[in-house]
């Protein structure tokens, strides 16, 4: 088994690659250096020969020097994606959980959603418009990302003086992922958040509404010909009910589209954080 071992020399640290082998003669476990590395604070994964890049001990190595350099935690993540769309492409969530367990001990959740997965979520979605991935393996790895979603939410702790928030989608949109995203974020701040599927009626919209009395609405709409029924619910919500709503996705452009109401549009969700928390959210429906 190949792992690192660092051997300090008047103050100076430095790195090495070893191996642990069985001596069946003495019995007992013997060092054998692979490769001399360099000075510790120097070396990066790259460093390290391809065939062992992979092993876990190495990789869980780097990853826990909090101090190196930024440029060095860039490699970290671009390994990271690498590992995790080759762990979702084989439909392999349990090498996938790992993955998060390493990263989130050292960085946190919050790191993991904005420097490994939104970018990994584009790289996918560039894959497949370009052909490089089938329907079925991107489909794959938008499951695994969704059950990755899912176990942060489930260690993300609920804070009563936080909000409750509601997020939907108006009729014709499909997506989930960007919805998922959203959750875990406001979940993650201690927020209670109840995320409607898609295709729910905006009868079981307004239901839900009335049953969850939540602080505010989250109303995403990613495609263009769906914007009209977002502005129905949007109007119907406030209509009836008076509450703050949040509009955001692709599909909305700053001062793109005549609203009749004050909503918050297309802001980004660390203003909305902020936001939300403050007094200045009632401005939002307030004609």
């Amino acid at each position: 088994m190949a792992y690192l071992r660092v051997k300090s020399i008047r103050g100076q640290k430095y790195l090495y690659l070893v191996k642990s082998d069985w001596d069946t003669v003495k019995k007992t476990s013997k060092q054998t250096i692979i490769k001399y590395l360099g000075i510790e604070s120097d070396v990066t994964i790259n460093d390290v020969p391809e065939d062992y890049r992979n092993s876990k001990k190495i990789s869980d190595y780097f990853l826990n020097q909090k101090y190196f350099q930024p440029k060095v935690q860039n490699e970290l993540i671009e390994k990271l994606q690498a590992d995790l769309l080759s762990s979702f492409k084989n439909g392999d969530f349990v090498t996938a959980h790992c993955f998060l367990e390493s990263y989130e001990k050292i960085y946190g959740f919050e790191s993991f959603i904005d420097e490994v997965m939104v970018p990994l979520i584009g790289e996918i979605g560039t894959l497949g418009n370009s052909k490089k991935i089938d329907l079925g393996t991107q489909t794959t790895c938008y499951n695994a990302i969704e059950d990755l979603l899912n176990m942060i939410i489930e260690h993300s702790s609920v804070n009563p003086s936080k909000k409750k928030i509601l997020i939907c989608v108006p009729n014709g949109e499909q997506h989930t992922l960007g919805t998922k995203i959203l959750q875990t974020k406001l979940s993650l701040k201690g927020n209670t958040v109840y995320n409607l599927p898609p295709f729910t009626p905006s009868s079981l919209i307004m239901e839900s509404i009335e049953h969850d009395a939540p602080d505010c609405v989250f109303v995403s709409v990613t495609l263009d010909e769906n914007l009209l029924s977002a502005k129905r619910m949007v109007e119907k919500i406030n209509e009836k009910y008076g509450l703050p709503i949040f509009v955001g996705g692709n599909a909305i452009k700053n001062n793109s589209e005549n609203w009749d109401i004050p909503i918050g549009k297309n802001l980004s969700i660390p203003k909305i954080l902020k936001l939300i928390q403050s007094k200045k959210l009632q401005i939002l429906t307030t004609a």
